[in-house]
């Protein structure tokens, strides 16, 4: 048997139909049988089934029908399709297609030569659509993958909401925003997190991972890529606030986005500080730059919006402070998550009585409360 060979898996047969406004194609495998469809758009895009696609040929998927995403492995690269957008998640990299992936009833359709163009540059894969006899080859994939079976039961563990990964912002050499009193952000949110931590360990069984549990730095992009490494299912950065105006005071959570207001625009280059000191004084983040991580995000925009606001309604209850609300700025620690992922910041450590609150045990311990019960009711609904 030869070490390479063509393999033609599927014949694509069109199925007329001039009466509609687009055409299906029907998909038949080696013996004949009808495998799924895949659909032949106007302007001459063609689309083909992921579903079909990787469980067929490569006899390994799992699908997530409630957050639309499809997921596969492929030359030891993981693979992850949501459906109705533009990118796909390539072992945690994004990147963008020319024309958006279709989702319909429980299917995934691909553009053909995007997906297969995209698929073979950052796998390494030689996948070919020949339109004259409408098959798809691949002269690299021996007959053993064609076999090889997958453990559903792991692919589903990676679906499941198990995994928090919750930074502390700052951190050794940069303590964060410095209180009237002294009183340091970095230790701060220290505490506030490991309390978290323990409460949800405590009373669930989901794993909670701390990118440092102790006064330690750590550059901003490697706390998401930490985050990303564990296959976090949530990714909480925690921080406390500073202003010029002493009374300015309340909590808010952040969202990534583009600068929409001097206010969040203060926050975000604060809190981006830090690149200074990992020896990037001159980079900023343009709107462009956060246009562009905001859509990369876009699978997971609506899970970070209902977590924040979750957040705020917990610490509502809890604290007397301002409630400022949800709202999006350039946070640089939160442009490489591949997961909803949310910035808090717990109260104005620069307002001398918000310090005050911040500097007892207590007021720290409602706050890691409040943020608990929006974890659990984030968990349920996901469940759900």
């Amino acid at each position: 048997m030869k070490l390479f060979i063509y393999l033609y898996y599927f014949l694509l047969l069109f199925s007329w139909s001039f009466a509609g406004a687009q055409q299906e194609i029907k998909i038949i495998g080696p013996n004949s049988s009808v495998l799924g469809t895949v659909e032949y758009i106007k302007e001459q895009k063609y689309y083909f089934s992921l579903n079909d696609f990787s469980n067929v040929l490569l006899k390994k998927n799992f699908i997530n029908k409630d957050v639309q995403k499809i997921v596969f492995s492929l030359r030891d690269a993981k693979i992850k399709v949501t459906g109705n957008i533009s990118f796909i998640i390539i072992d945690d990299k994004p990147y963008q297609l020319k024309n958006s992936i279709i989702y319909k009833e429980g299917i995934f359709y691909a553009p053909i030569d995007d997906f297969l163009e995209l698929l073979n540059q950052k796998t390494g894969s030689s996948y070919t659509m020949d339109y004259s006899s409408l098959s798809i080859q691949n002269k690299f994939l021996s007959q053993n993958v064609l076999t090889s079976s997958v453990d559903l039961s792991q692919e589903k563990k990676k679906w499941k909401f198990d995994t928090i990964i919750i930074d502390p912002g700052h951190g050794g050499k940069d303590p964060g925003a410095v209180g009237y009193r002294g009183t340091k952000e970095k230790d701060i949110v220290l505490d506030v997190s490991k309390r978290l931590a323990k409460k949800i360990e405590r009373n669930s069984k989901t794993k909670v991972i701390l990118t440092r549990e102790e006064d330690i730095f750590l550059r901003l992009q490697d706390r998401t890529k930490f985050a990303n490494a564990n296959e976090g299912d949530l990714f909480i950065s925690i921080h406390t606030n500073a202003a010029e105006d002493r009374r300015a005071s309340g909590f808010e959570t952040f969202l990534i986005g583009p600068n929409k207001n001097e206010a969040a625009v203060r926050v975000a280059a604060r809190e981006n500080a830090a690149l200074e000191l990992e020896g990037f004084s001159g980079k900023k983040l343009t709107n462009e730059d956060l246009i562009k991580a905001t859509i990369a995000q876009s699978a997971f925009a609506a899970k970070s919006e209902e977590f924040a606001s979750l957040v705020q309604n917990e610490i509502k209850k809890r604290v007397q402070s301002k409630d400022r609300g949800v709202k999006q700025a350039g946070f640089y620690v939160l442009m490489g998550a591949s997961m909803p992922n949310v910035l808090i910041e717990l109260g104005f450590i620069s307002n001398p009585n918000e310090e005050k609150k911040l500097n007892s045990s207590s007021y720290r311990d409602m706050l890691a409360t409040s943020i608990y019960y929006a974890v659990l009711k984030y968990q349920k609904s996901f469940d759900d």
